[in-house]
């Protein structure tokens, strides 16, 4: 064999080795920045009260269970940390799911203020798991709940 052939040999199976490590599932290590804050926030997220388990991270896993159990093909993506600026940083975790026709993606993500330790949803997935009473409100929600309230004999002219 010459140099030649030797050389498309060795590119060929550094493609296929990278080839590999790429395409197998990530798995639950998070892909946090090498910065305490960061791990910080990402800690503040994982074990935040959810609305009906004991931790946002708890929820999550009983949602990729319960599709597991549904018989639903589905990629679970590692947590994911973000800094937005300094002591704000967004954190998430994608599930990828079958649909009937075409992959589904549920972004779960959270914006950490690190000041204050305050945890917001910024992702219509993850309005799901948190508590009622951590709910940004609704738009109008002032005028919607007012004239729910309004008794049909208030509304009557007259």
């Amino acid at each position: 064999m010459n140099v030649r052939n030797l050389t498309g040999i060795g590119i060929l199976v550094v493609l296929i080795v990278a080839g590999f490590m790429f395409s197998r599932p990530q798995g639950g290590t998070p892909d946090v920045p090498d910065d305490p804050e960061a791990r910080e926030a990402l800690e503040l997220v994982r074990s935040h009260p959810a609305r009906n388990d004991p931790t946002l991270e708890d929820a999550i896993n009983r949602y990729v269970k319960e599709l597991k159990a549904q018989g639903t093909p589905l990629h679970r993506g590692k947590w994911q940390v973000g800094k937005e600026r300094d002591g704000v940083y967004a954190v998430r975790m994608l599930v990828r799911e079958k649909g009937f026709n075409e992959w589904i993606e549920r972004e779960f993500a959270w914006r950490v203020t690190l000041k204050d330790k305050t945890i917001r949803v910024i992702s219509l997935a993850a309005i799901h798991f948190m508590p009622f009473h951590e709910l940004p409100p609704l738009p109008h929600q002032d005028q919607i709940s007012g004239t729910l309230m309004e008794s049909p004999l208030e509304m009557q002219p007259g």
